[in-house]
């Protein structure tokens, strides 16, 4: 199974935008991802089509089990 945090934020205009990190520390906590959240939006480094994120919209761990077959 496979496991990432995914940071969802939003563009001035409303489009949505996630960044995504593997294999996150499994103690972390919402204030820790919040905390981080704001700190990206602060730094202005990550922009979507050249616009800067400029709103946080939530944190979410995805989980995936992949199953191989014998063919």
């Amino acid at each position: 199974m496979s496991k990432v945090l995914q940071l969802q934020f939003k563009t001035p205009d409303g489009t949505p935008c996630s960044l995504t990190v593997d294999t996150p520390k499994e103690d972390l906590t919402s204030e820790v991802i919040y905390q981080v959240m704001n700190t990206v939006l602060d730094s202005k480094v990550f922009a979507m089509q050249g616009v800067e994120l400029s709103e946080i919209v939530g944190a979410r761990f995805v989980e995936r089990t992949i199953t191989e077959l014998q063919v």
